[in-house]
């Protein structure tokens, strides 16, 4: 999910760890990651060993096609470990103190199959939405990346971002100091890693390995993953998500109906 071109180095250094743990296990890992312009091509594959994937598809769309073998920790602030959130961002420039201040005005959003980038934003919206849509416009940007500059270059007033995203876009995307973080929302649980359910008898085979591999890091991938730890954990945290969404009756009718952009990106980074 945070596949960033700056961390893939990282991010292959992590699957290698992972993948030589697995072989003496009796588990045949690939040597190498597989990368699909379409991630639900890789999400809903029978011969899925390994992903990440956001919640959104656990708790919905995917639920029962794949199984949840735990979450990589992030360190986010003031979230339990294995947790994470969205930050709300606007421009540096603008003078709006609180989200009430955006009401009637554009929004970006990654797309509506994304907890961060837009479930997250129903849900801290709904107490706030009167009588017909809360924003303006809301528009998607098919990535975290892309909201980020979608903010920056005026294009939007306000995004929601996974906050692990906007540290990488700290990091590495210059539209960010032209940004400033509005609020957060609340906790939820993390991006899964996950595996297909044709492959759940390696559930614990596969937990072994990466809890190890991840223990075995060096801060040389640690720190550009911002990667502190890993949670195994149970297909059933992701419930709370799907609550959320439950919870809003028509959230075209509380953020306003996304429109289709011609924004470059791919969901999840």
């Amino acid at each position: 999910m945070y596949d960033w071109p700056e961390v893939r180095g990282p991010i292959d250094a992590l699957w290698v760890a992972i993948a030589d743990r697995l072989r003496p296990l009796g588990v045949d890992a690939p040597n190498h990651l597989w990368r699909p312009d379409d991630p639900y091509q890789l999400w809903t594959s029978p011969d899925l060993l390994v992903s990440d994937i956001c919640g959104c598809p656990v708790a919905a769309g995917l639920r029962g096609r794949v199984e949840v073998l735990g979450a990589l920790d992030h360190g986010v602030e003031g979230c339990p470990f294995g947790d994470y959130r969205s930050v709300l961002i606007c421009r540096v420039d603008d003078p709006t103190e609180g989200l009430d201040g955006f009401a009637r005005r554009r929004a970006v959003v990654n797309g509506a199959d994304s907890h961060s980038g837009y479930g997250s934003l129903v849900a801290t919206v709904a107490p706030l939405a009167g009588n017909g849509a809360f924003f303006e416009k809301v528009v998607a940007s098919g990535s975290h990346r892309e909201s980020i500059r979608a903010v920056a270059e005026g294009r939007a007033d306000l995004g929601v971002v996974d906050d692990v995203s906007w540290r990488l876009g700290l990091d590495h995307e210059p539209g960010t100091d032209a940004l400033r973080v509005l609020s957060v929302t609340k906790s939820a649980p993390a991006p899964p890693l996950v595996t297909s359910w044709s492959n759940v008898g390696l559930r614990d085979r596969l937990n072994e390995a990466i809890s190890d591999a991840v223990n075995s890091l060096d801060v040389g991938v640690r720190e550009p993953l911002h990667l502190y730890g890993y949670l195994v954990r149970p297909t059933s945290d992701y419930a709370v998500i799907a609550e959320d969404l439950a919870a809003v009756d028509n959230p075209d009718l509380v953020v306003g109906v996304i429109e289709a952009t011609g924004f470059p990106g791919s969901a999840g980074t």
